[in-house]
C-alpha cells in the first residue's frame, strides 16, 4: 500500500556540513605550510619514518631486528666454528629476537590572531604569510625535538682529550674516521634513504653514506678538510642527499642546520686557541651528529593521517558565539609529533671546537 502523507514515517535527511567534505582553504592551507616547512627540515627528512593511524593510542612502536647471537650491548657475536655442518646431521635450529622502542607523541601548536581591519585594509595578506609562517615555525619545532633526541646519545668522541670541558680543537678527519670506525664495528649500515619530498609518507633512494648532521658555524672548518669535495664537484654520477648538502669526505655527507646549537661555553678555555666562544672567554662547543640508517625514528610532520599537520584557518568573516562580531580571524596548525634513539650504536657525536674566522 503507497504511504500517504500524515503517516508516522520517520524521514532521514542528510544536511551538506563545512565538514563533510574538507575545505580547499583547509587543503590549501596545509599544502602551503608544506611547502615551507620541508627546506627547514633536515633531520625530518631522515631517520626510521613512521606514520600514527587515527585512534591507536598516542605510543609509538619502533621495532628492530637484533644481530645474530648479539651481545647484552646488541654487538654481533659470530664464531664461524660453531656453524660447521656435520654429514646427516640436521643443523641445530636458532631464533631471531627484536628490541622494540616505544616513544609517547606530543602535540605542538602554532596560532597566529589578527583582525578584521588588517585582514581587509592591511596592503600585505596577513593571513596568507601567517600561514608562511605557520608552516616554518613547525618545521622548526620539530627539528628541535629531533635535535634534542640525536644529540643526547651515549656515543660521544672529542675533537681532543675525553672531555667536553677540554675541547678546543676543530674537526680532523682522524676523528671522522674513528666516528666510522665506531659505526662500522656495530654492523651500522650506511644512509640510502630519505623521506620523500610532498604531502604523502614514503621514502627515496639516496646515494649510501654516513650522514653528518652540524651546525652552520661548523661548515668553513669542515671545507678545510684534506679530500673534502663540495657539490659542484660531484659530477653527474652522484646526487646530493639533501638540498642544504654541503659536500662530501670519504663515505661522510655534511649537512648544516643553524638549529643545532652547540654547548655555549662548554669547552675550554679560548687563551690562544683561535677558537670561537660567545662569550669571548670559554670555547662554544659544537656536536656533529655522525648516523647510519636506522639510528633513530620519528613520526613525519607530513601525511593524510592524525599526525600530519592540522591546519587551522578561520577568516574574521566566520561570526560565532566567541566573535559575533567578525571582530578577529585565527591561522595556525597543531601537528603530533616526536622521535627517539632506536639503536645507539648506530650514531656516534663529535663534540669540536670552530675556528673563529674573525681571529
Amino acid at each position: 500500500m503507497p504511504e500517504r502523507y500524515g503517516q508516522n514515517k520517520e524521514i532521514k535527511m542528510t544536511v551538506q556540513q563545512y565538514s563533510t567534505v574538507a575545505s580547499r582553504n583547509l587543503i590549501r592551507a596545509e599544502m602551503k605550510m608544506l611547502k615551507h616547512a620541508e627546506p627547514i627540515q633536515v633531520l625530518g627528512k631522515f631517520g626510521s619514518q613512521k606514520e600514527q593511524p587515527l585512534r591507536k593510542t598516542d605510543t609509538i612502536v619502533f621495532r628492530r631486528l637484533k644481530p645474530f647471537n648479539a651481545t647484552a650491548a646488541e654487538v654481533p657475536n659470530i664464531t664461524a666454528a660453531n656453524f660447521v655442518t656435520a654429514e646427516g646431521v640436521t643443523p641445530t635450529a636458532n631464533t631471531i629476537s627484536y628490541t622494540d622502542v616505544s616513544v609517547t607523541l606530543n602535540q605542538y601548536a602554532v596560532l597566529f590572531k589578527f583582525t578584521s581591519k588588517a585582514e581587509l585594509m592591511y596592503e600585505d595578506d596577513i593571513p596568507d604569510d601567517m600561514a608562511t609562517l605557520t608552516g616554518e615555525t613547525l618545521a622548526e619545532v620539530a627539528e628541535l625535538v629531533a635535535y634534542g633526541q640525536v644529540k643526547a646519545g651515549t656515543s660521544v668522541i672529542y675533537a681532543n682529550g675525553d672531555t667536553r670541558v677540554g675541547v678546543n680543537t676543530p674537526i680532523s678527519l682522524a676523528k671522522l674516521r674513528q666516528s666510522a670506525r665506531t659505526l662500522e664495528s656495530n654492523r651500522a649500515k650506511r644512509v640510502t634513504s630519505a623521506v620523500k619530498p610532498g604531502p604523502d609518507f614514503g621514502t627515496s633512494s639516496v646515494e649510501p653514506a654516513y650522514l653528518v648532521f652540524h651546525h652552520t658555524d661548523v661548515t668553513s672548518d669542515i671545507r678545510d678538510l684534506a679530500g673534502f669535495t663540495k657539490i659542484v664537484d660531484y659530477g653527474s654520477a652522484i646526487k646530493p642527499v639533501h638540498p642544504r648538502e654541503i659536500g662530501a669526505c670519504e663515505e661522510f655527507r655534511f649537512i648544516p642546520s643553524s638549529l643545532f646549537a652547540p654547548y655555549l661555553a662548554g669547552g675550554a678555555a679560548v687563551g690562544v686557541s683561535g677558537m670561537l666562544a660567545a662569550d669571548t672567554a670559554t670555547i662554544d662547543v659544537y656536536p656533529m651528529i655522525v648516523t647510519a640508517q636506522d639510528a633513530w625514528g620519528h613520526v613525519s610532520l607530513k601525511g593524510k593521517g592524525y599526525s600530519g599537520i592540522s591546519p587551522t584557518i578561520i577568516p574574521s568573516s566566520q561570526k560565532n558565539h566567541a566573535n559575533p562580531s567578525g571582530m578577529f580571524g585565527y591561522v595556525g596548525a597543531d601537528f603530533w609529533y616526536n622521535s627517539v634513539r632506536l639503536n645507539e650504536n648506530w650514531m656516534t657525536r663529535v663534540e669540536v671546537a670552530v675556528t673563529d674566522l674573525d681571529t
